[in-house]
């Protein structure tokens, strides 16, 4: 799978897998990362994901999960401490749910988001062990919403699915690529050691990854292009914030929030048709939610379309968004919550 090619520093990696659209991909390192001295989530996972990833290589699958189940057991118990960030975001958006005619407790949602956390995890360790047929069934898509991706993808050359950062999100991926032709946009973690790390577990989840971290964005849009003219979905995440001079703004939990543009300046040139989507967990079962296609060539209407419908979702069932907990979204949370 990897191809051990190496700059001088050590800190960039060119990756060759069928899972990957161009075929290789070369991942990049900060050559400062490891000796930065701010403890982040990011650093967080760099050290916690070749850990687990080593142990489900090795060791069975109750034994692999010990610790990530150990430490979705502790935040479960964490919910009796009040200024616990987690708690107060379950607090927030049942507030803010609340205000729009929907009625959730805040300890079961977030009890349900760690039953989530932890279903998705059991699902990737049981793909992983157990090949990717064992876990087909733990993800519904209606027949009627995958005719009509096939179908858009036919007649307008391809069709942009916009995803949010749901837990399952990226998992349901595996049912996906089996109902109609897609090309999952993935940002590669920022490490080399979990980038290799990620493409194994796409090649065992059979899916095909375009990864751009880094990547020349004049080549990305080019491929996407292609894609997008070749009778494919593509897949890409876009419910980041955006704080630059070119996001767009788009309304959600009555605030105007800067997102990026960039999947939306692709779909409003090609005129390929815009469907969001939402991957509501119950453990380990998922359910693909897919709202109404827009073609437009305007890139701030089809922001603020995905966007409404993401809104609309989230309000619905709040612990299956993951950013809900994010601290920048549980800012805006709190400011609409009151």
């Amino acid at each position: 799978m990897n191809s051990p090619n190496p700059e001088p520093n050590n800190r960039s990696l060119t990756i060759r897998s069928e899972s990957l659209y161009s075929g290789e991909f070369t991942a990049t390192e900060d050559a400062n990362f490891h000796s930065g001295k701010h403890f982040s989530g990011t650093r967080l996972k760099a050290l916690l994901v070749p850990v687990l990833y080593k142990l489900i290589q090795r060791a069975p699958i109750p034994v692999a999960a010990l610790p990530m189940r150990s430490l979705l057991f502790l935040l479960r118990l964490f919910y009796a401490w009040p200024n616990n960030s987690f708690r107060q975001a379950c607090e927030y958006i049942c507030k803010v749910a609340a205000n729009r005619g929907y009625q959730h407790n805040p300890k079961q949602v977030y009890r349900q988001l760690i039953k989530n956390a932890n279903g998705v995890l059991n699902n990737y360790f049981q793909l992983y062990r157990d090949g990717v047929d064992t876990i087909l069934d733990r993800i519904e898509i209606s027949v009627q919403d995958a005719a009509r991706m096939n179908r858009l993808a036919h007649e307008h050359g391809g069709v942009l699915i916009a995803v949010p950062h749901n837990f399952a999100s990226l998992f349901s991926a595996v049912k996906m690529c089996r109902e109609f032709p897609l090309v999952i946009v993935s940002r590669n973690p920022s490490t080399i050691e979990r980038t290799k790390i990620a493409v194994d577990v796409y090649e065992r989840m059979a899916v095909s990854i375009l990864m751009v971290r880094g990547g020349n964005p004049f080549e990305l849009s080019r491929t996407l292009f292609s894609i997008l003219k070749s009778g494919k979905a593509v897949a890409a995440t876009v419910d980041s914030m955006d704080h630059s001079d070119g996001a767009a703004k788009a309304t959600i939990f009555g605030q105007h929030i800067g997102f990026p543009t960039w999947a939306a300046k692709i779909a409003a040139k090609k005129r390929i048709p815009v469907v969001p989507s939402y991957f509501r967990s119950n453990g380990k079962q998922v359910t693909a939610i897919y709202g109404e296609e827009l073609i437009s060539d305007s890139t701030e209407e089809i922001v603020q379309h995905y966007v409404s419908f993401f809104e609309k979702c989230i309000l619905e069932d709040p612990a299956s968004w993951a950013y809900l907990g994010d601290k920048r979204w549980r800012r805006v949370l709190q400011k609409a919550s009151k």
